[in-house]
């Protein structure tokens, strides 16, 4: 390995350790202890030690680095936190308007303040106008992007932002400043526009995801986000490593390959991924593909692990907290196996086809399941820990849709360019179309096939993982004969999935009825499981942006062994309680609906309820009486609101009684509610309790506690900022005797009835 590559590689494996294992002081010390180590080795003067050296030296500076960092953003930003005063802020990009809110990507800009990156949140349409170079002021309240609802958060420092606001007063515009970014921005809007005209909507969402990295589409097209994600080709709807190779191939077939072609390639592949948003997979890409141009012009070999390790050290440098993007991981997780692995892992598949014509015709699918095995040796793990599944059939997806994903890409700039030249243009959209969806169609089929998709629990995850890269150790060890090497860890990885699937289901096929509280963050949902029946109650999160409640909630009945839903009730349809049905509506099949009657008509929550049980078919039902429901030994007894008071206090509380054991859910009623519960159902026989609105203080008084007969009490309850849970209800329910379980400190809680 070339000092280069030691160097880089042992900067980025300090950033890593600083923020995973250090704060900003002791990453310090470290940095302190690391510059006397590498003074001291280099002390000795022998040239065997210069590694050492180079180590110790670089390992020094990642630590400074990232405390320097620290200093000069979070730091920063904290110190700016709570202060609701006037701003200026240039935009980085068109505002982004949602349902309820509007949000954008800024830069601080007032004088006296650092420059740092900000999303800005409004809740009027004020920023409908503005677009990407804006400069804008406004009055606003600043907070600390690393803390969200209390607890410390990477998702935002990650992406080098620094802070959120929440804008108090009218936005006003008073000038244009613009940056790479809004350049960038205004193209992407540019492009995005002229996408959705050349294509329309069938093929279009697929297409600006692949060339510009505008995936909003496919997020409101959940059914299709949910088979690109479950065939296992999510990878190709984001600007990303591959499509800047695909992108370098082409220009140099255009260009050819003197020294112009190698300069024009480079700041074409940067222009592409400015415009794409930067992303660190597609920034990795290019700094390699840069590095790959440039060594011939140096007269210097390319030497793809020094390239990937400089890449990953320059990002890093940029943005030391970009070591918690899951993106980056993934990216550089991928190409590590590729380079590592591809090359041998094609001989050794090809070997057996020799050289003649079947070889010709393997070597390229023989080339895609190396590739992909390549990759899935270090990305996978990572993938089933971040998204809690692995989907095994993602190697024939990509033999079966890969071959096509270039011709789309560059067939999409093609139809841009020549979009206005009459039958050219058009037949390069008809192709362009067909293809896509060619590559949507296979999609849907293979996440179709949901028993190849595997669901496991974040504990099982890590130790799959484990056993994986000790069977790869046995291999190299005890340098096993060349049939074994693939087959070993391979059958590892196979068992390693599948087994403990099994095992899991045995295990709650062994306990009759099973209810569990569903750690979805902030939010309730409520799974009943008894043979081969299923109940949901309620299915919804405030932390939607980190999770999705629908994703916890099909990926935990999933790996219990549910592979259908016989109802899913709402006890109302606030966000916290409904917001995740989208997703888990696609993810499974629901048989029925029971929503309470008095909801409001016009909620756009209850009409994309009501829109994505047409489209699958599911009954739905109003309930306006007290009700008894069944599915099959699960019992529903379901008291219909009384039509007065605010959403909360139109909540449709409900006892869910199976094998006689009886577990009561409220929702969000206040105490009111539970008082009229009380007046009018004898309670004494409830045995567990969903502890109402969260542990809020407005619920769970007295006289509704007393009434119960004490036992297990559940609350349901992620980050945030409301209080919640209140210390006086748990007090209240420490004083009548419950043993108190919440989602938040215990993970998803399960009572199991029988077993």
């Amino acid at each position: 390995m070339r000092k280069l590559a030691i160097a880089a590689f042992s900067f980025s494996a300090a950033i890593f350790a600083a923020y995973y294992l250090f704060t900003r002081d002791t990453a310090l010390y470290a940095a302190l202890f690391f510059a006397l180590a590498g003074a001291a080795v280099l002390g000795v003067r022998l040239k065997s030690l210069k590694g050492l050296v180079i180590t110790a030296f670089a390992a020094s500076l990642g630590f400074a680095v990232f405390a320097g960092h620290y200093d000069l953003t979070v730091s920063k930003a904290h110190e700016l936190a709570g202060k609701t005063r006037s701003y200026t802020f240039s935009l980085l990009e068109s505002p982004n308007r949602y349902d309820r809110y509007t949000s954008v990507h800024a830069r601080l800009e007032s004088e006296g303040h650092p420059r740092l990156k900000c999303v800005l949140y409004a809740t009027d349409d004020n920023m409908d106008a503005l677009a990407g170079g804006d400069l804008i002021t406004a009055e606003l309240s600043l907070s600390p992007a690393d803390i969200r609802y209390g607890v410390h958060t990477s998702r935002y420092n990650a992406k080098d932002i620094y802070l959120t606001g929440t804008v108090k007063d009218e936005i006003r515009q008073i000038g244009r400043r613009h940056s790479v970014s809004s350049l960038s921005s205004a193209a992407a809007d540019g492009i995005a526009r002229r996408m959705d005209d050349l294509f329309g909507d069938g093929a279009a969402p697929f297409i600006k995801a692949l060339i510009i990295g505008d995936k909003s589409d496919l997020y409101d097209d959940d059914a299709l986000y949910v088979a690109l994600s479950r065939a296992g080709l999510m990878h190709v709807a984001a600007v990303s490593g591959m499509h800047v190779s695909f992108l370098i191939a082409f220009l140099r077939f255009l260009f050819g390959k003197g020294k112009r072609s190698a300069i024009a390639c480079i700041l074409l592949a940067w222009a592409f991924v400015a415009v794409g948003g930067m992303s660190p997979s597609a920034a990795r890409a290019a700094f390699m593909q840069t590095m790959l141009l440039l060594a011939p012009l140096f007269e210097r070999e390319n030497d793809p692990v020094t390239s990937l390790s400089a890449a990953l050290a320059v990002l890093l440098l940029v943005n030391p907290f970009a070591a918690a993007n899951i993106s980056l991981q993934l990216s550089f997780s991928a190409m590590l196996g590729i380079v590592l692995l591809f090359e041998r892992l094609q001989d050794l598949l090809m070997k057996p086809f020799g050289d003649g014509r079947t070889a010709k015709v393997m070597s390229y699918p023989i080339g895609i399941l190396s590739c992909t095995l390549s990759v899935m040796v270090f990305s996978l793990p990572l993938t089933a820990y971040y998204f809690g599944y692995v989907s095994v059939l993602s190697p024939l997806t990509n033999l079966l849709c890969l071959w096509a994903v270039p011709i789309c890409f560059i067939g999409a700039f093609a139809a841009l360019c020549f979009s206005w030249v009459g039958v050219l243009g058009k037949l390069i959209v008809f192709i362009v179309t067909r293809l896509v969806r060619y590559i949507l169609a296979v999609c849907r089929f293979i996440a179709s096939l949901d028993s190849f998709v595997v669901y496991l629990p974040e504990w099982l995850t890590i130790l799959w993982a484990i056993l994986f890269y000790l069977s790869i150790a046995v291999v190299f060890l005890f340098k096993l004969k060349p049939k074994y090497r693939l087959l070993v860890p391979l059958a590892t990885a196979i068992l390693g999935l599948f087994l403990p699937q099994f095992v899991l289901r045995c295990h709650y096929a062994s306990a009759k009825e099973t209810i569990t509280a569903i750690d979805v963050g902030q939010g309730q949902c409520v799974s009943v499981m008894s043979g081969d029946s299923t109940v949901v109650i309620d299915c919804g999160s405030t932390s939607y942006a980190e999770y999705d409640a629908g994703d916890c909630a099909a990926a935990y009945l999933k790996s219990c062994g549910a592979d259908r839903i016989d109802a899913l009730v709402f006890t109302h349809l606030h966000a916290d309680h409904a917001n995740g049905y989208r997703r888990i509506s696609n993810l499974m099949e629901i048989d029925k609906v029971l929503i309470p009657a008095g909801v409001d008509r016009f909620d756009p929550l209850l009409w994309e309820i009501l829109s994505c049980a047409d489209r699958h078919g599911t009954e739905v039902e109003f309930l306006s009486r007290d009700t008894m429901e069944r599915f099959g030994e699960i019992r529903l007894f379901l008291f219909a609101e009384d039509m007065k008071g605010d959403a909360n206090e139109r909540c449709m509380p409900l006892i869910v009684s199976v094998d006689n054991y009886d577990v009561l859910i409220t929702g969000d009623a206040p105490a009111s509610k539970e008082k009229e519960l009380v007046e009018k159902t004898e309670l004494s026989s409830i045995e567990a309790l969903v502890v109402g609105h969260h542990g809020s203080k407005s619920a769970s008084c007295e006289e509704y506690l007393s009434a119960l007969a004490g036992g297990k009490a559940i609350i349901s309850v992620g980050k945030n900022n409301y209080g919640m849970p209140a210390a006086e209800v748990l007090e209240r329910l420490e004083t009548f005797g419950y043993t108190v379980y919440r989602t938040d400190l215990d993970g998803s809680v399960e009572i199991r009835v029988d077993g």
